[in-house]
């Protein structure tokens, strides 16, 4: 079972404390009256339909999203997009790579330029 993301939770709980204090004001409202168990019964029957109603309607939706995300349009844009961006990175190491052994290389030439100088320091010394 996977987390749930912040709005279908949000979506729960609140439909949960609404069939909650619905049923709580129900039952509270009809045993005032005298007529408890039957209209408690229907209070109760009515808040979890209530909650069944939104917890649906909120997974149908995430579905749905899901479902066109992988079989429509958007989802060939996306992994084009994604070889795109895999390409540019690629290229961008390369060049990357590129400047490093270019680097590398005029470093090695001025360690040998510096090498050359001592010895001839050393030789006038």
């Amino acid at each position: 079972m996977k987390p749930r993301n912040a709005t279908e939770l949000a979506i729960i709980c609140v439909t949960g404390l609404i069939a909650i204090v619905a049923v709580i004001l129900g039952i509270a409202f009809m045993d005032d009256r005298g007529s408890g168990p039957v209209a408690a019964g229907v209070v109760v029957a009515a808040a979890a339909g209530f909650a069944i109603a939104a917890w649906a309607r909120a997974f149908a939706a995430k579905a749905r999203a899901k479902a066109e995300l992988t079989s429509g349009e958007q989802y060939r844009q996306l992994s084009d997009e994604y070889r795109r961006f895999a390409d540019i990175v690629i290229t961008a190491q390369e060049h990357a790579d590129l400047k490093l052994g270019d680097v590398s290389a005029r470093i090695d030439y001025l360690r040998d330029q510096m090498e050359s100088l001592q010895k001839i320091l050393k030789e006038v010394e």
